[in-house]
């Protein structure tokens, strides 16, 4: 049996990056919380959401 490759959707990959993105964000704002400083928090997950769901959609798609 041949491995069944992912089907190429716009609207999948721009779900995981907004997924990815907002729990990067929900995360840096939970930390940023914790240590007094939300907001720093989440644009600190913010920055680190955008490369982090981008990498998620590579590997995603990767082989098509």
């Amino acid at each position: 049996m041949s491995e069944q490759r992912p089907a190429a959707s716009a609207a999948t990959a721009g779900i995981y990056l907004l997924v990815a993105l907002v729990a990067c964000v929900a995360l840096g704002f939970g930390a940023g919380s914790l240590l007094g400083a939300p907001t720093v928090g989440a644009v600190v997950g913010a920055v680190a959401g955008i490369p982090v769901s981008f990498y998620l959609v590579y590997r995603r798609y990767r082989d098509i």
